[in-house]
């Protein structure tokens, strides 16, 4: 068997890049567009599948996995599955969360989630709260399987709202929580010609402060909240960054105990952050003084963005910041609200037409114009064709098919109200703009959240 020679080059040009592109395409990197990394994608696909009111029972994490990967194709493996799966439930993680818990999946403090097996989940009304316009989906076909969406469409830039992160071949996201409210004021701002306002960092469970760098507009420090008692020499921390859980936070207590940089501390923490140190009155005067209170308590941290997407194509897609990605959503988004009219248009269009010959039929049918009983189909057919009603779906069978209980005058008038109230509703979908439909959805999420 001759032996296959492959340069160093050729590797990096093909094999090499190749790996780095799937990894940055199928694993690591969010889209711009759903905020969905593509085993999200699956999972989500799989529970809109599974979750048809939202009040049906939850199932088992691992169950659910098991469905996503035999159903949507996902093929590396469960336990980035159940991973995956568990992280869309984090409510400490996500200011929107896509599906809900049933069991313990951890907390901002204590992460640690309970196994697959023990946990359960379900589809989260927020998820149709928010995605809208299914029938405009394109849907991937792998080995002749239709399977998940190439996107969902939000009304929201998601990948700002709950965040991202992932690390990928000469790449990296990194992408922090916003306010769901303050988001949609940006997007109903840029649609009305605005000004969009920063948008800070912001988790539900965090209640600090979050502050810009000065030098670099994608720095952020969050900061905790504590309070001083010079007289007592104490010092009663309430909150921490978010990046402290409550056992590694104590550890580190501990090493200042160890240290004598403090006495002692109490740790009343069991339903949130509550530690009270104890200085020596002079230490922490002197800590005071030297403005480096702070730097020992931990009580500041800071996070970079890397603000790297995917965009509506699949391809790298770096933003300059989190407003950026506000406009560029917006842009897209709009364009399939006109694609939503047209789908109206057609849709209610093609109601009215059914509505409409409907009650001629049986308006013809009541006034003796035209006779079905004891009559054969073709006769029928060739009598409709010759008084132009028309076919729908290429058939007669809208109208073939009725039942002989709808064929009276009851029905007739019944009907003439439904093809009005249509008619109405077409009028109107006619008259809206694009813009003013997206602008609707925004107000009416509003509300609700």
């Amino acid at each position: 068997m001759a032996k296959r020679t492959k340069t160093i080059t050729d590797f990096l040009n093909v094999d090499y890049k190749e790996y780095s592109m799937s990894v940055i395409t199928e694993r690591a990197i969010p889209s711009v567009i759903d905020s969905f990394k593509p085993v999200q994608r699956k999972i989500i696909d799989m529970s809109n599948d599974i979750w048809k009111s939202g009040n049906e029972k939850s199932m088992k994490v691992f169950q659910l996995c098991g469905q996503t990967c035999a159903k949507k194709l996902y093929v590396h493996g469960d336990a980035s599955c159940n991973g995956a799966i568990i992280n869309m439930c984090q409510d400490f993680k996500n200011n929107l969360p896509v599906l809900v818990a049933d069991g313990q999946v951890g907390s901002l403090r204590v992460r640690s989630a309970a196994s697959p097996r023990y946990v359960g989940c379900h589809l989260s009304p927020n998820f149709r709260l928010v995605y809208k316009d299914f029938e405009l989906l394109e849907r991937r076909n792998e080995e002749g399987q239709e399977i998940e969406p190439l996107w969902f469409l939000p009304i929201l830039p998601m990948v700002i709202v709950n965040g991202s992160s992932g690390l990928a071949v000469g790449f990296a996201s990194n992408i922090l929580n916003r306010n769901p409210k303050d988001v949609v004021n940006a997007c109903i701002d840029y649609l009305n010609g605005k000004k969009i306002k920063e948008l800070k960092p912001w988790l539900a469970e965090f209640s600090g402060t979050w502050t810009r760098d000065s030098d670099n507009k994608n720095k952020w420090y969050s900061k905790g909240v504590y309070t001083i008692n010079e007289k007592k020499g104490e010092v009663h921390i309430t909150e921490l960054p978010p990046s402290w859980e409550f056992e590694k936070y104590e550890t580190y207590l501990d090493s200042l105990v160890e240290k004598k940089v403090i006495k002692d501390y109490d740790n009343n923490s069991s339903s949130g952050v509550d530690y009270l140190l104890k200085f020596k009155k002079d230490d922490l005067q002197e800590l005071i003084a030297k403005d480096k209170l702070e730097s020992i308590l931990k009580i500041v941290d800071s996070d970079t963005e890397n603000l790297t997407t995917l965009d509506e194509n699949e391809k790298l897609k770096i933003f300059d910041c989190v407003e950026d990605i506000v406009k560029y959503f917006v842009d897209f988004r709009l364009v399939f609200y006109q694609k939503r009219k047209d789908y109206l248009i057609e849709k209610l269009s093609k109601e009215l037409r059914v509505l409409a010959f409907k009650a001629k039929f049986i308006k013809s049918i009541i006034d003796k114009k035209l006779v079905v009983n004891n009559v054969k189909k073709e006769v029928i057919i060739k009598w409709l064709e010759e008084n132009k009603f028309e076919k729908i779906d290429d058939s007669y069978n809208y109208l073939l098919n009725m039942p002989i209980y709808s064929l009276t005058n009851e029905r007739y008038m019944e009907l003439m109200k439904n093809a009005k109230d249509k008619k109405e509703e077409l009028d109107l979908i006619k008259e809206k703009e694009p813009k003013d439909m997206y602008l609707t959805d925004l107000n009416e999420l509003k509300k609700k959240l």
